[in-house]
């Protein structure tokens, strides 16, 4: 009778010995060597006519390895489940294993295989509870953050005009200019059409000079100062209009006549601006605030939330310093890539322990809480999905093939599921602890979030060759 034994090396990983007997192996092996001469065609017999001493000497060893093999194996498998270890990665043989030599008619009276196991220790999640207390971040300038959305959208739905008798600070000038040699046109010097903002002019002097003018004033101007951060290349191609295969030396100072003005003039808080940027439902400028306020705070509700469950993930990582099997864990790795280097996985495994740990974590929240995530919530992400691509309202038919299409992709509706996950997982924890909302500037707001995504796509890249082993 087969048979297993465990010695445990410390509380997170053992040595498992599986043991077949002569007697387990010998009638499989018959069995599957009848199978094969029954069914093999060799040349020089017909089928199911070949010696079975010949049948041995072609088929026996690899016949007798499988027949090993699934027999260890099986024994392991139904092992490991009845024992309910969490184990992680895959049983290895352990680096001191006895050597067999598999000949058919001399099947020794037992073969003992040794395993190396790592598990994760039984553990109860730490840190759910009302004493827990978790900042969220808000913004303390929606009004502002409103009231610039509500100029912007009255731009965006405003007009052009071409005034004749000023200039401002938002306009786009367009000036005939021709190249100058000292206070002279240049003869043959360079002509061309300038065209810039106002607002975007870097000296203040040449700025309050094209202040002053309106069209059809003469301007003499540095044409370097009219923006900024261009290097000769683009100063050349956006600035002067010179053609990449022209090397022509050009001066920088340049006269010419402001041709035209160009100004965008904000729409009219009017019904026509209201129907045309909020589709209906908004007829005031405090309604327009208030919906404009509305759309933000889910904006930001988001990122704070996501915020948020960081801030869940690393304390919960910090309160739940459970043992991994890093020994084991290592020799797996270099067991499933034997192209990675002994000291790249050093130097990459903290930060790929750190990512199993909350792996392990999150299965036991979803344990813990119940969490599922249905094939009808899946559903429901991708028709939002759909809905909010297009939208408008759209028949149901093309919602449904639109989502029977998504669908397919057997890896995004993967790590759909994961984020779903995630969600619930996150509203689930936000029920158990204690959380006060904290308000903050939107510029600080964005200050945080760029800095925790920086260091979240850092923490991606620390273990990166590791977690593209074990995918």
């Amino acid at each position: 009778m087969p048979s297993v034994q465990r010695k445990d090396i410390d509380n997170t990983s053992a040595l498992v010995t599986v043991t077949v007997t002569k007697d387990d192996l010998q009638p499989k092996i018959s069995a599957e060597l009848k199978r094969i001469r029954n069914k093999a065609a060799i040349k020089g017999f017909r089928p199911g006519q070949a010696p079975v001493e010949h049948i041995k000497r072609m088929y026996g060893s690899s016949v007798f390895g499988e027949v090993l093999g699934e027999a260890l194996s099986e024994q392991l498998t139904n092992y490991l489940r009845e024992s309910k270890l969490d184990v992680l990665g895959q049983p290895l043989p352990s680096e001191n294993q006895q050597r067999y030599s598999f000949k058919v008619d001399q099947i020794e009276d037992e073969y003992a295989v040794e395993y190396e196991v790592g598990f994760v220790p039984a553990f109860d999640v730490q840190g759910l509870g009302k004493d827990q207390m978790y900042e969220r971040l808000t913004v303390s300038n929606l009004d502002e953050l409103a009231q610039q959305d509500l100029e912007y959208a009255r731009k965006r739905m405003g007009k052009r005009t071409e005034p004749e008798n000023d200039i401002v600070e938002s306009d786009m000038v367009k000036i005939a200019a021709h190249e100058l040699d000292g206070d002279q046109a240049k003869a043959g010097g360079w002509e061309t059409t300038v065209s810039f903002l106002v607002n975007s002019v870097t000296d203040e002097g040449l700025k309050k000079e094209i202040l002053s003018k309106k069209k059809g004033d003469t301007l003499r101007f540095n044409a370097r100062l009219l923006e900024s951060g261009h290097d000769e290349e683009k100063y050349r191609k956006f600035i002067l209009n010179i053609p990449a295969d022209d090397d022509r030396t050009v001066g920088d100072w340049f006269e010419g006549v402001i041709e035209s003005v160009s100004r965008l003039e904000p729409a009219d808080l009017d019904e026509e601006f209201f129907n045309g940027y909020f589709g209906g439902g908004v007829s005031t400028p405090e309604e327009a605030i208030e919906q404009l306020k509305t759309r933000i705070r889910g904006f930001y509700d988001v990122r704070s939330n996501a915020l948020l469950m960081r801030e869940f993930q690393t304390r919960l990582l910090d309160l739940n310093r459970f043992d991994l099997p890093d020994t084991f864990l290592k020799r797996w790795l270099q067991y499933n890539n034997e192209s990675l280097r002994p000291e790249q996985i050093e130097a990459e495994y903290p930060a790929f322990a750190e990512n199993l740990r909350w792996s392990l974590l999150r299965d036991r929240l979803k344990e813990r809480f119940g969490i599922e995530v249905s094939d009808e919530d899946l559903r429901a992400e991708y028709a939002a999905r759909v809905r909010n691509y297009f939208q408008a309202d759209i028949p149901d038919h093309i919602i449904t093939s639109s989502i029977e299409r998504l669908m397919q992709d057997e890896k995004d509706v993967s790590e759909t599921a994961r984020q779903l996950e995630t969600d619930k997982i996150f509203e689930a924890i936000r029920v158990e602890i204690s959380i006060t909302d904290k308000a903050v500037h939107s510029d600080e707001l964005h200050r945080i979030l760029d800095e925790i995504t920086k260091k979240a796509q850092q923490e991606q890249e620390a273990d990166a060759s590791l977690r593209e082993t074990i995918e």
